[in-house]
């Protein structure tokens, strides 16, 4: 992966899971309330830059 690279968590993976066979109408609401509570919760956005660090980066090499 690059730095540029965007990944759902997996918190945020889980809530949306819950919506799944729900009507347009109510989901539309829970979805933003959902992005409301866990960006106040967690202090971030539902998509996150990953990052991977130089010494990752190394100790996954095979030897």
């Amino acid at each position: 992966m690059t730095k540029s690279d965007k990944i759902l968590t997996p918190e945020y993976l889980d809530w949306h899971a819950k919506l799944t066979g729900l009507p347009s109408v109510l989901t539309d609401r829970i979805r933003s309330s959902l992005y409301k509570k866990y960006k106040k919760e967690t202090g971030h956005e539902p998509w996150q830059l990953s990052e991977v660090h130089e010494s990752e980066v190394i100790n996954s090499k095979p030897e």
